[in-house]
């Protein structure tokens, strides 16, 4: 880690969060990350490649990984991000809107055959939820097809509002040297 600073990649949808965004951007500069960020502008593209290279660019520089599921699921490319970091086993935090979760649970019976995802299931974009692949993510992040007791790195904090996650990055992200530790007592 050089320098002991974290680079911490937040990862979400922007549409209706920007000024929220902004804040917990401020929240993690303030505490001493290197952060992350497309719509903040920190997020590094590399010349010639397309928008989705470079966030998976972003997943792998990362030391830290923080996914804010939104119901709306946008281009795809955040679900990409998650699935980046769950692959690289990156230490990983999420916030999920409790449209998401509430959904999950009323389509769930829905959504699956026996413990396969179920492709025939149609639906429309609503106000709540724009697509079922935010589900899918959410499902992915709290590693809802792994056994309990092997699940890591897959807290899924609730928000309604988006400033209901401030209090969580707070206690999660103030302290970076207890972070820095963590991770080289991990040998990360």
């Amino acid at each position: 880690m050089p320098g002991d600073k974290l680079k911490i990649m937040v990862s979400s949808t922007v549409y209706g969060a920007e000024s929220d965004l902004k804040v917990i951007q401020a929240m993690l500069e303030g505490y001493g990350y290197d952060v992350i960020m497309s719509m903040g502008g920190t997020l590094y593209v590399p010349v010639d490649v397309s928008n989705e290279e470079a966030c998976i660019k972003a997943v792998n520089d990362c030391d830290l990984f923080f996914g804010i599921i939104f119901p709306r699921y946008g281009s795809g490319i955040i679900h990409k991000e998650f699935a980046r970091a769950i692959e690289l086993d990156k230490p990983r935090w999420y916030a999920a809107h409790h449209h998401v979760t509430f959904a999950r649970e009323l389509m769930k019976q829905y959504m699956f055959r026996g413990s396969r995802r179920n492709r025939q299931l149609k639906y429309k974009k609503t106000g709540v939820l724009d697509n079922t692949d935010v589900i899918h993510m959410y499902n992915e992040a709290i590693q809802s097809d792994v056994a309990f007791n092997k699940r890591r790195s897959h807290w899924a904090q609730p928000f309604f509002n988006t400033p209901d996650i401030f209090p969580f990055v707070e206690t999660q992200f103030s302290d970076m040297n207890k972070r820095i530790d963590e991770l080289k007592a991990l040998g990360l």
